[in-house]
Order: structure tokens, then C-alpha cells, then sequence
């Protein structure tokens, strides 16, 4: 089962734990924890796949475009698959929800390390009052070829209404691992934010495949360079 699939029948497999109902903060990140700074705090396990990780960043890894970062960021395990999730209680705005004027904007920086095909993956299901699916959106997964080989964090968003009928939003990061192995997938900058808005700019994140493919290019550009350079002082 692909990471897609796994993810997609979680909350018809599991029962729904949330963030005790509170006043939901529009315009403040929803995601506890997005940057990996405090390790995986804030992401519970799921059974009987490998828990998320996190690691130091070390070249070559880079952010595309650049981004105010920590020092951690979210990876897999040896493990093979590797996945984490949270859900948090919207029901105090069912009225402007069901109105639908409640619009969000889903963000985060994802891709991996140079050839390996591990890929990660944001998928976030929008429940109802029941704990059902009645609605969902993702960033990824971002394939090998979507980052050109490069050991790179591409900046990705997307945004639309939370469809009529949410109560709860669960976000469920995961790390597929084709060898077994999804240390190379990575993770960072997650964050979800709603606002009261009558209609949300449309953005996709395909688009900011357009900025990797041309990270790419400046970097194959870069290397030619320096290769040239190599030659002619020989």
C-alpha cells in the first residue's frame, strides 16, 4: 500500500484522538510542532508503521527558494515506511465552516537526498463530526525526479475552503521508502493556518515544481561552470 493510500484509510481504521476543543486561533499554525525542532513532539505513532525521525541539517541539504530554518527537520528510518499524525478541534467555528468562510493555506518544505527515491508526503483529511473523511488535501509525495537528484527542500503551498461539515483536522506526515530505507525523505516548515475570507487566492503547489525545476537548472549551470573553469586552469 502506498504511502497515499496507507494514509487516506487512517481515519476510517482508527478512532480519532483530538486536541481538547479550544478557541481555534485563525491565522496561527495549527501544526504542533511543523519545524522538528522539538523532536516529534506533538505526532503520535500509528501501528505497526515505523515511527518519524529527525536529523540534523548538513550540506549538501539546501531549501529552495531559501527559508529561515532551524536545525532539525523531520526524516524517516531504516524501518522502511515511516509515519507520524495529529489532529486538532475546529468545531467552534462550525458556524463560519459550514458558511463557508473559512478558508486555509497549507504550506511546508519537502524532497530528499540526491538519487534516493525515498519521498514525503502531507496529507490532511478534513472530519466530521464522526471522525469520517468528508474532504482532503496534501503537498506531495515529491519525487526523485520532481527535485532533478538534488539534495534539496522544495517550498510548497496550497490553499481552499474547509469543506461544510468539518469538526477536526488531522495531519499525517509520512516518509515512503521504495528501498526500504526512508531516511532520505525530509520534511520541514510544516504549517496549516485558517482564515475568515469570502474567497481564497487560488495557488497550487505543482507551481512551485516550476522554482525546483529552475533550482535545478542554476545548479547544472553552476557545475558546468566550475567544470570549464577546472579545465582551462589545467
Amino acid at each position: 500500500m502506498t504511502n497515499r493510500l496507507f494514509l487516506a484509510a487512517i481515519p476510517l481504521l482508527m478512532a480519532i484522538a483530538t486536541v481538547p476543543a479550544q478557541a481555534t486561533p485563525l491565522g496561527s499554525n495549527l501544526i504542533v510542532n511543523g519545524d522538528a525542532e522539538a523532536g516529534t513532539t506533538g505526532w503520535a505513532d500509528f501501528a505497526g508503521v515505523s515511527a518519524l525521525a529527525t536529523a540534523a541539517y548538513a550540506p549538501p541539504v539546501f531549501l529552495y527558494p531559501d527559508a529561515p530554518h532551524g536545525s532539525q527537520l523531520f526524516t524517516g528510518g531504516a524501518g522502511g515506511l515511516a509515519a507520524g499524525w495529529q489532529t486538532v478541534d475546529v468545531s467552534d467555528t462550525a458556524a463560519a465552516i459550514d458558511a463557508g468562510r473559512i478558508s486555509f493555506n497549507l504550506a511546508g518544505y519537502l524532497g530528499g537526498v540526491g538519487d534516493q527515491e525515498d519521498n514525503p508526503l502531507l496529507y490532511v483529511s478534513f472530519l466530521d463530526a464522526a471522525g469520517a473523511e468528508i474532504g482532503h488535501t496534501e503537498l506531495g509525495p515529491i519525487f526523485i525526479d520532481l527535485r532533478d537528484y538534488l539534495t534539496v527542500l522544495g517550498g510548497f503551498q496550497t490553499n481552499g475552503w474547509l469543506p461544510g461539515g468539518t469538526r477536526s483536522i488531522q495531519f499525517s506526515l509520512s516518509m515512503d521508502a521504495p528501498d526500504g530505507d526512508s531516511s532520505g525523505a525530509y520534511a520541514d516548515n510544516l504549517s496549516f493556518t485558517l482564515a475568515a475570507t469570502t474567497v481564497p487566492e487560488p495557488q497550487g503547489w505543482a507551481l512551485a515544481a516550476l522554482g525546483l525545476a529552475a533550482a535545478a537548472a542554476t545548479t547544472r549551470s553552476s557545475n558546468r561552470r566550475r567544470s570549464s573553469a577546472s579545465r582551462t586552469t589545467r
